[in-house]
């Protein structure tokens, strides 16, 4: 059988012109690989640390729509279950974008009931809008500002939209503390996380806490010092107990060291956006009287007086599978949870772990094997086989929104948290794909046009590995270059 050449995958047009040079003059011996040379070449690498004492699982194909026409290269333990890390980001965005489709939004919605010169109630209601900021809520206020209300006696903040809790109960309680685990809740606000900078001071001295605002949102308990000299310094750690404790400051840091930076996770996100909202309310002369937060589903009072409305989907993708963002999957997952099938679930998150396996295997996705206990990966309780991973990312090279979907990912070399892998090689800017990372497991996978050969789609995940991500990554690499020297001409 001849082989067959598929269509230039969309995602790849627009950075062909930028690589015709690079192709044009490739060294006449540059190295060529023949598709039955590939799979020992793959083996050398996997049997050479530090991939020998790792578990892994590799899957490559040509792409093409249907299964029967899809050429398998390479396959080491694609029916077995792994720990995808953020990979599941690309299960979780091709259902979502399958089911609510490239220009669904989130609305924050203004509710009252009205009187003269002043609101007995104003009620915000949130859909888990990922993408709202302070400046936003400044517009929403200046809305409200010109219809002519002054006083609002009672600001109800409806954080109900998403039923259950909003931080996922499978992650590790260290990573639900910093803003990479944010909990995603109805009413997001700032991507609910707060950056902190600390300080030495003088000898002896507790380090300086700077907040952006100037107040601290939550009690500190400062444990830490300022020392005389690097060598006495002692890493810095913000760390809460459990919600609703104070941040305890601990560590060292020598006298005239560069501040240190720390993004935190927000626990009480409603109370903090009510927080933020009556702020800048107050800012526009309106005063507010009480503030509260309910989580119980009640129609909202009176008529809408404003609505704040995310991007499009299409936008929200690119950085859930570009920069990996973990708050914007888990925003995606609970959207689902609360949109696919017909009842209010009392578990959004759990709702949507369900949906994602059903709109999978509606786009012909071996599903039934996974577990799904979130959004984004960073659950340890995920297990995905590489076969799953390829099946989805086949599916939506042919879906009638796989340019959303590819457009979405990172590019190697160029974008992403694929921006610096693989440049300077034969797969730069011919590759775009989902990076992951927990300790011990990393994984790729994703769409690659090598040079010479045709487009082909691939996973590679490696588990229960004893070696620091960035030299896993290494590995990944060196498999994916000989993937990049395969040739038809042989």
């Amino acid at each position: 059988m001849g082989i067959r050449t598929q269509p230039m995958p969309t995602w790849l047009r627009p950075l062909c012109l930028g690589l015709i040079g690079l192709v044009m003059t490739a060294e006449p011996g540059e190295a060529k690989l023949c598709p039955a040379q590939l799979g020992p070449q793959i083996n050398q690498v996997l049997n050479q640390a530090p991939l020998d004492t790792a578990h892994v699982g590799i899957l490559l194909q040509t792409q093409a729509q249907a299964a029967s026409d899809r050429r398998t290269l390479y396959d080491r333990q694609s029916h077995r279950l792994f720990t995808p890390a953020s990979n599941v980001k690309l299960l979780t965005t091709a259902a979502a974008l399958h089911h609510l489709g490239p220009n669904h939004r989130w609305q924050t919605t203004v509710t009252s009931t009205p009187g003269p010169g002043e609101l007995a109630v104003l009620q915000v209601r949130g859909q888990g809008d990922p993408t709202l900021t302070e400046d936003q809520l400044q517009s929403l206020a200046q809305q409200l500002h010109d219809q002519g209300i002054t006083q609002v006696s009672r600001l109800v903040l409806d954080d109900s939209y998403f039923p259950g809790p909003a931080t996922n109960p499978t992650w590790e309680w260290g990573d639900a503390q910093f803003a990479y685990g944010a909990p995603a809740n109805s009413l997001i606000l700032n991507q609910n996380a707060r950056m902190v900078e600390v300080t030495p001071t003088q000898v002896g001295q507790p380090l300086e806490i700077l907040w952006p605002d100037g107040q601290p949102p939550w009690p500190t308990l400062n444990y830490s010092r300022t020392v005389a000299t690097a060598d006495a310094a002692e890493p810095v750690r913000l760390w809460r107990a459990g919600h609703g404790d104070p941040i305890q400051a601990t560590g060292q840091m020598a006298v005239g060291a560069s501040p240190r930076r720390l993004n935190l996770a927000v626990l009480n996100p409603a109370q903090q956006f009510g927080v933020a909202l009556r702020r800048v309310l107050e800012a526009e002369s309106i005063t507010v009287l009480q503030t509260l937060v309910t989580t119980t589903t009640a129609p909202p009072p009176g008529d809408p007086l404003a609505t704040l409305q995310s991007p499009p989907l299409a936008e929200v993708l690119v950085p859930t599978n570009q920069d990996s963002n973990n708050l914007y999957a888990e925003v995606l997952l609970n959207t689902l949870g609360v949109t696919y099938g017909g009842d209010r679930p009392r578990d959004a998150s759990q709702a949507g772990a369900a949906a994602v396996k059903t709109l999978l295997s509606d786009l012909g996705v071996t599903s039934d094997p996974l577990r799904l206990a979130d959004g984004s990966g960073l659950s340890r309780h995920n297990l995905v086989t590489p076969m799953a991973l390829v099946e989805t990312l086949q599916a939506m090279a042919y879906h009638p929104e796989a340019e959303v979907f590819q457009n979405s990912l990172a590019v190697a070399g160029v974008s992403g948290t694929l921006r610096n892998r693989l440049v300077n090689t034969s797969l730069q800017g011919r590759l775009q794909g989902k990076t992951g990372a927990l300790t011990g497991n990393v994984s790729l996978s994703g769409y690659v046009q090598p040079p010479n050969y045709d487009p082909l789609v691939f996973t590679m995940v490696i588990n229960q590995a004893n070696q620091h991500a960035s030299v896993l990554r290494q590995g990944i690499d060196e498999v994916l270059q000989l993937v990049g020297q395969l040739s038809r001409e042989c």
